[in-house]
């Protein structure tokens, strides 16, 4: 039986349900009409991503075998992005990554023969990369080729790579190139009022993103090259705009690397990263030049020369014009145990970096010049059964804000005192319970449990003990690492799994003002927290082919609580006021719940905050806020999908007896409607209302509508170089927003709605 349900919003019945009190009333009526199709989107803090692979440690793979990463979850954007090492080597952007998995096709890049390493980065978007996995990767040596024969019944042989090998002398030899020219148009706008209206008019424009992708293999050696260039015809729109205004170039280089690879030396030359070692430099990225070789059977170097900061565009090519704006660094490596890397390894990395108030090309910002000059001594270690796990480090290093004729202005400054402090810091892990199950399965021919091909899905048990130790000296600071200066830090923690169902526990202490400066204060931070998650439909079935019940949810809750508060009153400096002295408990927790069924996506997010302030004079300084979020996914063909979400949020600040409730909801609709036609709509709305001492004081009320019909025409040819894509846009945006504030006597009303289109070809 069929189920069709018809869904009709439009923008006069949006602005009608908003309007107060039908705010509160049309969105029940939302919720009644699509209370079937809730989608719950995982929230990041619920469930430690976790990492599997596709191989194991002790059986090889080739240099062309293809080897994928799973992920327990998809990754929300306010976490950062996943970035994949093969040994010291970043290759992120060579895996093909899709919902729950990441791909590497080594055809493009053969996997490095020998043992190596795979390590997965979770670097949030403060540039702060965390180690979430690391898989031992064992490659058997390439074989030479098979003699040729002439049999009956032998495949023939490939006439373009025989072509390439017999012209050019290469084994592979490929290019890959890619131009993407769009062209656009604002054709129509109309705004209220008037006066918000800009003195630029609508206009039209083009640009340009290509690439060039090249490998070359002969016997050992690899070289592999990438370019990437973007370009518009608006000079505001331009990569380089913000830093050189109306000198940018229309057309820029934003991201090249050039790899040439003999055996295990490697040398890379254009944007890259560098560096593990957390204080001293740690996963630099900017343009320059690395180059790595290994000394011996157990020792190993790399070297490196970069730009200070991270830049784009033609000139300086290599990254190092200027010798007042570079880095060099190195990092010299020894395996203690040949047979066992990765046993005991010994690290040795040294830094000495210039730095001029040049910001990164999308950055504004002032900045000191800067020099830095240290050292640093990395140990890490695991047993033969990788149960226990330590990676340890010292960093010695000096620093001085350098003489700035640019920030001094010919005044008389007094210049900075050069400083030489530490940082530490050690990392340990032991697994206490490793893959232990409970009861062993029955495999029996009776009337015991009997599941096809003769298993059972047996539960097994994980609990890791982690503990972590980080010191920083004050006024400690290196060019090459972001660093929290003047911290002593301390935490443990427990991740445990059971199953499909993941839990972790911990405790971390830190403070600041490690001298004891009497006139600075002192904060004495203390962090708890727990998380657990879980399929309700796994605690109650242990059979790997047993149907899940769709009703039960997976479901995931956590607790976070951190305390602030001095540790002593400081002499002087205006402590003494009301609340200066910090005092605070901060309660975080969330709640989750989702049901999948076969093309409907349902779920559910509670939060729930409280910032207790208890400072002296600011008792009723106190928070409170709840959100409740609803969201909804239906497939009711393969062509077709609707998802619609409604969020609510009640804020209560007790100190100015005020309540600010918001709603929103949206509705987002998908339609492949031909092979060649898609249809895409937005619609979203909010609603706002502040009170105080229960008379309202203010509301405002958004909504957001955006539509866009795609046509594309595509020609394929065996002939790489003779794709042509052509992808046709309309798209119509419709904008009002509404402000009131009674005690102040405001009231503004905007409206905008804009009409583009525009068509990008693709060749290639």
């Amino acid at each position: 039986m069929e189920r069709v349900i018809v869904l009709k919003l439009t923008l006069r019945n949006i602005r009608r349900m908003m309007t107060w009190p039908g705010l509160w009333q049309g969105p029940i009526v939302a919720i009644l009409v699509t209370c079937a199709f809730i989608e719950w989107r995982t929230h990041a803090a619920i469930q430690d991503l976790t990492v599997t692979s596709s191989f194991a440690a002790e059986i090889p793979v080739t240099p062309n075998e293809q080897i994928e990463l799973r992920l327990s979850r998809g990754l929300q954007p306010s976490e950062g992005r996943l970035a994949v090492l093969i040994g010291q080597t970043d290759l992120t952007t060579l895996f093909a990554a899709e919902e729950l998995s990441m791909r590497y096709s080594s055809t493009s890049l053969p996997l490095p023969d020998g043992q190596t390493e795979v390590a997965v980065y979770l670097v949030a978007p403060d540039d702060e990369w965390k180690l979430i996995a690391s898989f031992p990767l064992r490659v058997a040596r390439r074989l030479a080729a098979p003699p040729e024969s002439s049999g009956v019944g032998q495949a023939p042989a490939n006439d373009a790579q025989t072509e390439v090998k017999r012209r050019f002398g290469f084994d592979k030899f490929e290019i890959a190139p890619s131009i993407n020219l769009g062209l656009k148009s604002q054709f129509a706008e109309t705004r209220f009022p008037e006066v918000n209206r800009p003195d630029l008019q609508p206009s039209s424009g083009a640009t340009i993103q290509g690439s060039l992708k090249t490998e070359m293999t002969r016997n050992s050696f690899q070289m592999q090259s990438q370019y990437d260039i973007v370009g518009s015809s608006a000079r505001n729109e331009t990569l380089r705009f913000a830093s050189l205004g109306e000198g940018a170039p229309k057309v820029d280089l934003a991201n090249y690397q050039a790899q040439l690879q003999q055996g295990s030396r490697k040398f890379i030359a254009g944007h890259s990263t560098f560096g593990a070692h957390r204080h001293l430099v740690n996963n630099f990225a900017s343009r320059g030049l690395i180059f790595t070789a290994p000394l011996g059977g157990r020792t190993d170097l790399s070297l490196v020369a970069m730009n200070s900061t991270n830049i784009v565009g033609w000139d300086n090519f290599f990254g190092l014009a200027n010798r007042r704006h570079r880095v060099f660094g190195g990092a010299l490596g020894f395996e203690v145990f040949k047979t066992r890397p990765g046993g005991l390894r010994f690290e040795v990395g040294a830094l000495d970096a210039w730095f001029q108030p040049r910001v990164n090309f999308n950055q504004g910002a002032i900045n000191d010049a800067e020099r830095s000059q240290g050292l640093s001594a990395r140990a890490l270690a695991k047993d033969s059964a990788e149960r226990f796990r330590l990676d340890a480090g010292f960093t010695r290093n000096r620093f001085v804000n350098a003489e700035d004729p640019l920030l001094d202005q010919g005044a008389s400054v007094v210049p900075s005192r050069q400083v030489t402090r530490n940082a530490r810091y050690a990392d340990a892990s032991f697994d206490l319970i490793k893959e232990f199950a409970f009861a062993k399965p029955r495999i029996t021919n009776g009337n015991e449990e009997v599941v096809q091909d003769g298993q059972i899905e047996t539960k097994r048990f994980n609990l890791t003990l982690n503990v972590r130790h980080e010191r920083v000296d004050p006024l400690f600071k290196s060019i090459g690492a972001s660093t929290q200066a003047d911290l002593n830090q301390n935490q443990v923690e427990l991740v445990g799994s059971f199953g499909e169902l993941n839990f972790n526990a911990g405790h971390t202490r830190f403070n600041d003002n490690l001298a004891g400066i009497q006139t600075i204060l002192r904060t004495n931070t203390r962090r708890s927290s727990f998380a657990l998650n879980t399929p309700l439909q796994g605690l109650f079935s242990n059979r790997s082919i047993a149907q899940p019940n769709v009703f039960f949810p997976r479901i995931g809750y956590a607790y976070e609580r951190i305390r602030a508060s001095a540790d002593f009153v400081p002499i002087g400096g205006g402590f003494d006021q009301p609340g200066a002295i910090p005092d605070q408990t901060n309660l975080v927790q969330s709640f989750v719940a989702e049901w999948q069924f076969k093309e409907i996506r349902l779920g559910y997010r509670l939060n729930h905050s409280f910032q207790d302030n208890r400072a002296a004079g600011r008792e009723r300084a106190d928070l409170r806020n709840f959100i409740h979020n609803a969201t909804a996914g239906w497939n009711p063909m393969a062509a077709l999908d609707l998802n619609f979400e409604i969020n609510f949020e009640d804020a209560n600040n007790r100190e100015q007896a005020q309540t600010d409730r918001t709603l929103r909801f949206g509705l987002i609709v998908n339609w492949q409607a031909t092979r060649r036609q898609s249809l895409n709509a937005t619609l979203s709305t909010i609603g706002s209302r502040a009170f105080a001492e229960e008379a309202r004081i203010s509301d405002s009320r958004n909504l957001e509508f955006d539509l866009q019909w795609n046509y594309s025409l595509a020609r394929e040819s065996e002939n790489r170089f003779r794709k042509f894509q052509a992808v046709y846009f309309l798209r119509y945006s419709n904008r009002f927003a509404r402000a009131r504030n009674a005690p102040e006597g405001v009231d503004m009303l905007t409206r905008l709605q804009t009409f583009n289109t525009g068509v990008n070809f693709i060749f290639f």
